[in-house]
């Protein structure tokens, strides 16, 4: 590993990128995640959503930072690094499923967000993002970070489009959310705004580690890893923040849809909300291509007949899995995936800090027992 701290700011901004458009995906863009696991809370969720951006920041900067430092020649060896060889075996399987579950959700999102706005029927949808997602997939990690960090900043940048405008347009009835909350039926998270702030990190955690460890390892140098992922958590959360702004400003519009955000765009103006459903299947490719990526390399080498059989194979499953309700899959797959990201975070910072700490004191000890007595 090289040990110097060279900094390039094209790579900073191509790896928040890349970190960007892995999470984003179907959930988030079509504004289904925000509304479940923010908007759906009321006022406080603003508060939620500041929470959660520390929460990824921190998160992605980890994630570089560790993949650059342990150069790991299998994806999977970070589950070792962080879970010990006794309990890596079992996270990984369960984090395998997590991953494999958030592609199903994503073929789904691609089916609703379709069918919604332009009355297609679901199934269209669902096999042209399983078909592009293969395509993508069998290309291999180098050409898959590239379409990633591209499409990750248009995404933000529409996103952030929306949001603000749909907010600074009818903030003033940010006043009356929770008062229509309270007759509303808004599907959402349980256990209230604070620990869905914590369970959505969480969740997305097990979505990018795979992809954004491996993407640490091309970095020049530890700082640079870093910081890739810390600016992308940053950029993330900027985006989550605005969304859920423009949901709760016009949340009697939106509470009961399948895609807010298409209702938000259409709103500002009906070409845009045509131009703004394809920057949704957007958002959708950019998380289903890494979900589908990361579990079949778990299997094979990248450009092996044997990855491509995988990836064929799970991308038929998927597509049969994914004809369930979008938003159901999302209420029932995510918060269970939450839980198990936050117990992640705490060997994150395990590893981080009391890891590096209890090395420090021994190395100490040592030093201490070869000095000559007083």
């Amino acid at each position: 590993m090289s040990s110097n701290n060279q900094v390039s700011t094209k790579n900073v901004i191509k790896f928040a990128g890349a970190y960007v458009a892995c999470a984003i995906g179907s959930g988030f863009a079509t504004g289904q995640e925000i509304m479940q696991f923010f908007s759906g809370h009321g006022i406080m969720s603003i508060a939620g959503t500041i929470i959660t951006t520390l929460v990824f920041s921190w998160v992605g900067g980890m994630f570089m930072k560790h993949g650059y430092e342990q150069r790991m020649e299998e994806p999977s060896e970070i589950m070792r690094f962080y879970f010990g060889p006794k309990l890596a075996r079992f996270f990984e399987i369960a984090f395998q499923i997590f991953l494999y579950g958030v592609y199903v959700i994503m073929i789904a999102g691609a089916g609703a967000t379709l069918s919604e706005y332009f009355g297609l029927n679901p199934v269209i949808g669902r096999v042209g993002m399983a078909a592009l997602a293969f395509l993508t997939v069998i290309l291999g990690l180098s050409k898959l970070t590239d379409i990633l960090g591209s499409l990750g900043t248009v995404l933000i940048v529409f996103a952030l489009g929306v949001g603000f405008y749909s907010f600074a347009t009818h903030a003033g009835d940010l006043a009356s959310v929770n008062t229509f909350l309270a007759g509303a039926d808004v599907t959402k998270t349980q256990g209230g705004w604070l620990w869905s702030s914590i369970l959505y990190p969480g969740f997305n955690a097990i979505v990018v580690i795979i992809l954004t460890c491996s993407m640490g390892r091309m970095a020049n140098s530890s700082k640079e890893a870093f910081r890739g992922g810390f600016l992308g958590g940053i950029l993330f959360g900027l985006a989550i923040i605005i969304m859920n702004l423009g949901i709760l400003a016009n949340l009697p519009a939106v509470f009961d849809k399948q895609v807010p955000t298409l209702v938000l765009a259409d709103r500002i103006n009906p070409i845009f909300g045509i131009i703004f459903s394809v920057i949704i299947c957007c958002g959708i490719y950019t998380t289903t291509v890494p979900m589908l990526w990361g579990v079949v390399r778990h299997f094979a080498s990248d450009g092996s007949k044997k990855f491509v059989l995988i990836a064929a194979g799970l991308t038929a499953l998927g597509l049969v899995l994914g004809m369930t309700s979008f938003k159901t899959l999302i209420n029932i797959i995510y918060p269970i995936s939450g839980y198990a990201g936050v117990i992640l975070f705490g060997f994150i910072a395990y590893r981080e800090y009391g890891f590096k700490h209890q090395i420090g004191k021994r190395q100490l000890s040592a030093a201490e027992r070869e000095l000559p007595a007083a």
